[in-house]
């Protein structure tokens, strides 16, 4: 006769389990964006996991062919077991592709690059970017993240949050400091992020990297905070005399977005999601 399972010890199970692949699959999503090989010893800074944890969920995704050990320190990257999960979702037609053609017509009005991005945990992850028409521009990829409180975006998402809200998406202090300009104390950036309000757009000046500013406003609909537009350049192009002109663009192209009626619905969840995810 099978022994009847205890209903609070199969609920202990369900909720371990379920952290366990949360605790995987932000591991896979490290790897992924790294752009370079993944050591045991990065993913326990990025991800704050003990390094037995990590190896355990490593040697998982090992197995189903998800990372691939490259080197004996060890380092990890993708592995080809990821390939049917794109494919199928780029063959299924991104809801991306609906914001694609607002955030093309951003970067080729300004002469910059334009992004949209939503909040993911402690950073801010960039879901569609958009080049100028010109040879030299910003570089940046689809997938990419920034930490939340350094970046143009990302402060923009954040002081659209309460201020509990968005202590949700910092790390421990002090922050991560990039250059020598990035905030890295919660009191600092609580300040910021007041004057964010109060002027209505975020700017990230030369916050994550030198040499780089960004201007962004938050993306609402009915008071909802659904994600952010941002452009970024070269500081010495994307001067504070330029502000104006790319916030009026910044919140016109904001406007058509939440008046799509494809595009909202999209927003929506990707921010959703996003916001369910702390640290």
């Amino acid at each position: 006769m099978e022994t009847p399972i205890d209903g609070a010890a199969g609920a202990d199970r369900a909720h371990y389990h379920s952290h366990a692949l949360t605790r995987g699959l932000r591991v896979l999503v490290h790897v992924a964006s790294a752009g370079a090989p993944v050591t045991l010893t990065d993913l326990h800074e990025a991800t704050e996991q003990p390094k037995s944890t990590l190896v355990r969920l490593l040697a998982v995704l090992e197995e189903q062919d998800f990372v691939l050990r490259v080197d004996d320190r060890p380092a990890f990257v993708l592995g080809h077991g990821v390939l049917p999960i794109v494919t199928a979702y780029l063959d299924s037609g991104t809801p991306v592709d609906l914001l694609r053609p607002h955030v093309r017509a951003l970067a080729h009005e300004v002469g910059w690059t334009a992004k949209y991005a939503a909040l993911d945990g402690v950073h801010a992850a960039d879901l569609c970017v958009e080049f100028p028409e010109r040879p030299l521009h910003f570089t940046g990829k689809e997938g990419g993240r920034s930490p939340a409180h350094a970046s143009g975006v990302g402060k923009a998402m954040l002081a659209g949050l309460t201020l509990d809200e968005a202590r949700e998406h910092l790390p421990a202090q002090p922050f991560q400091q990039l250059t020598e300009r990035t905030i890295v104390t919660e009191r600092a950036l609580e300040a910021e992020l007041r004057r964010i309000r109060d002027r209505g757009y975020a700017v990230d000046d030369e916050e994550c990297a030198r040499g780089l500013r960004c201007v962004a406003v938050a993306v609402r609909v009915d008071g909802e905070l659904l994600g952010a537009l941002g452009v970024s350049g070269p500081a010495a192009e994307l001067t504070p005399e330029r502000e104006p002109h790319i916030v009026a663009t910044l919140r016109d192209v904001a406007a058509e977005l939440t008046a799509d009626a494809r595009v909202g619905p999209v927003l929506a969840m990707f921010a959703r999601g996003a916001l369910a995810r702390r640290r």
